[in-house]
């Protein structure tokens, strides 16, 4: 790595002459979500916040889940998942649409997605009216870059890391007559090694568990968008998605038990895991254009389906004598089926006066098949405790309409979506609505103050509401809880963008107040900690966050956010005598420097606070990064060299402190990792 970091600068001053070119910066809009690249991995936007993958040179190389990490107020944890303002249950959408992988596995895909397959991401607080309404604090929405034909017609990536880690991909972007076509394919193989301890206390004394487990995910993943302008209105696009994911990894759980002061080895168990998680989907849009070019219709039809397989094979070893004394199975396929379809007219009167009426419909099919069998007397048999057999449906429709209106530099937004929704579980229909308002006024060119209230939902999956318990993993087992109700959300923001050519301030004040707010829970049976969701009653939080860009000359950029909460949990339901409460929150810095017209560096960190669990708390972590890129060839050729996780702070530490359960749960991961990629534009 030494004479990488040596080799960039000198390859840097030979290129400087001849190979010096600005990077044009482009907007788009996609479903009411802006997004915006420039040249800098810092941060842009007000209301809607963006970020250009490509210009995130500590992320470049990386996966989703560390580029979420710019954005202000998102955090990642080491397996994934996702916490935004204090919520780890935001709304995750690819191309404005909810797929099944961006639900309860989503963790995994994100820590797997490279980053550039999806190369824009965009986060809101006060999504559009036109996007569905679940999700706790805002939206995360990934996309791609918007290719036109004065865009390079073939990019080719090629990457690696340290421990065998490889990427490689390819971007296809062909616009003969009046079709546009682009494809992408992207493979990636990882190294996912783990550790994870538990020291478990209850009335039945202490015990204590440790594994370690390693894995070589291989991540394919491709899509293709084919465009027609049908005439000079009408644009017809179908786009098909595919991702695989597969890996076989091995773990040994040492199972202790505390004994006058002293770890004494009860069991060690062997457990040899097999997953495949596999996801396509197909999709066709017809965008319209009136005579009035302010009157559109926008229709939107999405299938996509999920399958998780997973295969486990057990062993029981005696650590005394090394003897094998038990073994068993243990195989899960869940299969989800998502259908989505929107049709959103927007059409403009006079006097500045818009209104947008639409339908948007999720349907969702899936089904969970678990079964498993055990070695007795050396005959396989079933085993009924891990037999399931679960289906799950849900049917959403809603009906939307929002009037907006601007008054010189007032402007105010009006409108709601009506709810009627579905599911097998109780086989009940309920009906729901969600208002929304916003006020805005310009402050001169340069800044606006904003005032809004939207109401949010979050729905329970499946899973959630499966009452099987499942052990597949030993160091996780969970529960589904059919009783499990919609989590509603009433969210306020006040807020301020002012933003000229060289800074850009944004401070937000926020409260959300909950309604049978979701959360896991621990319990402690036979010896044995099951987490389970349960509606923890009332819950609010507010907060304050502030982010910034500072551009003080052409070749440096400075950005810095932070986000400061008070959580509130009401714990009498589950227990406690009183609410819990606890001041949260997390800042975050990047450092941009254009050290040459042709070679760039960034460095970014991030801190994040203590975070309240009914039950406890998640203790904080934090990460620096650093990336360097050097461009030849006037820009066609870029190596970028990233190094992730500097000073290996992920760790991650769940304190459960109860009257009658107190655990102690640390989980790390490999998170130092340095990868070298290049990227050619033909």
């Amino acid at each position: 790595m030494k004479r990488t970091l040596l080799i960039l600068p000198v390859l840097a001053w030979l290129s400087l002459p001849a190979f010096s070119q600005e990077p044009v910066d482009k907007t788009v809009s996609l479903q009411s979500i802006e997004i915006q690249g420039k040249r800098f991995g810092g941060l842009t936007g007000g209301d809607v916040k963006r970020l250009q993958v490509d210009y995130n040179l500590s992320g470049v190389t990386g996966t989703t889940a560390d580029v979420f990490r710019q954005l202000p107020s998102v955090v990642t944890d080491i397996e994934g998942g996702i916490t935004f303002r204090g919520s780890s249950h935001p709304g995750l959408l690819i191309n404005g649409v909810p797929y099944g992988l961006m639900e309860e596995y989503s963790g995994d895909m994100l820590i797997q997605l490279p980053a550039l397959f999806f190369n824009r991401v965009s986060m809101t607080a006060t999504p559009s009216i036109e996007l569905v309404p679940d999700g706790d604090a805002g939206v995360l929405n990934l996309s791609s870059t918007a290719y036109t034909d004065k865009d390079s017609p073939l990019i080719v990536t090629l990457g690696a890391g340290f421990q065998e880690r490889y990427n490689a991909g390819a971007i296809l972007n062909l616009h003969p007559g009046k079709f546009h076509i682009v494809g992408k394919y992207n493979y990636r193989r990882e190294y996912r090694k783990r550790t994870f301890s538990k020291s478990t206390t209850n009335k039945a004394g202490t015990t204590v568990m440790n594994n370690n487990a390693s894995a070589r995910p291989d991540v394919h993943l491709a899509d293709l968008s084919v465009g027609y302008d049908l005439t000079a209105n009408d644009l017809i696009t179908v786009y098909g998605l595919y991702s695989l994911m597969d890996y076989s990894r091995y773990g040994k759980i040492h199972n202790n038990k505390l004994v006058d002061g002293n770890l004494q080895p009860v069991m060690f168990r062997h457990r040899y895991n097999d997953q495949r998680q596999e996801a396509y989907a197909a999709e066709a849009r017809w965008n319209h254009t009136f005579r009035n070019p302010e009157n559109r219709l926008d229709v939107t039809f999405n299938y996509n389906n999920f399958t998780y397989d997973e295969d486990n094979a057990y062993k029981n070893e005696k650590p005394e004598t090394g003897a094998i004394i038990a073994e068993d199975n243990y195989f899960v396929n869940q299969d989800k089926n998502n259908y989505y379809l929107s049709a959103i007219y927007r059409t403009a009167f006079a006097n500045d006066l818009n209104l947008h009426v639409g339908y948007i419909g999720r349907f969702k099919d899936e089904t969970y098949l678990a079964e498993g069998n055990k070695l007795a007397n050396g005959n396989w048999e079933p085993d009924m405790q891990k037999l399931n057999d679960f289906g799950f449906k849900r049917r959403t429709n809603l009906l939307l309409a929002s009037l907006d209106k601007s008054w010189d530099a007032f402007y105010a937004e009006v409108g709601v979506q009506a709810e009627m929704n579905w599911q097998n579980t109780d086989d009940a229909t309920r009906t729901h609505f969600y208002p929304r308002v916003k006020l805005a006024y310009e402050t001169g060119k340069a800044g606006e103050f904003a005032l809004s209230y939207t109401q949010r939902a979050i729905r329970p999956y499946g899973v959630d509401l499966n009452p099987f318990v499942d052990r597949s993993d030993a160091t996780y087992i969970k529960k589904g809880n059919p009783d499990l109700k919609d989590e509603f959300i009433h969210s306020f923001e006040l807020s301020y963008l002012y933003s000229n050519n060289h800074f850009r301030l944004s401070p937000s004040l926020y409260y959300r107040n909950k309604r049978n707010r979701i959360m896991d829970i621990a319990t402690s049976s036979d010896n044995e900690t099951i987490w389970q969701k349960e509606n923890i009653g009332h819950s609010q939080t507010l907060g304050f966050e502030l982010s910034g860009t500072w551009q003080p000359i052409r070749i440096l950029s400075i950005g810095l956010s932070g986000d400061i909460f008070r959580d509130e949990i009401d714990g009498r339901t589950i227990g406690y005598d009183e609410k819990k409460s606890l001041v949260c929150g997390d800042i975050k810095g990047n450092i941009n420097i254009a050290i040459t017209p042709t070679t760039e560096l960034q460095l970014d960190g991030f801190y994040i606070s203590d975070q309240l669990t009914p039950q406890g708390k998640i203790k904080h972590r934090s990460s620096v990064n650093a990336g360097i890129s050097q461009y030849f060839m006037h820009r066609k050729l870029r190596a970028n060299l990233s190094i992730n996780n500097i000073f290996n702070g992920l760790k991650e530490t769940t304190i459960v402190d109860t009257p009658d359960l107190q655990i102690t749960q640390v989980r790390n991961r490999d998170a130092q990792v340095t990868w070298l990629t290049l990227t050619y534009n033909l």
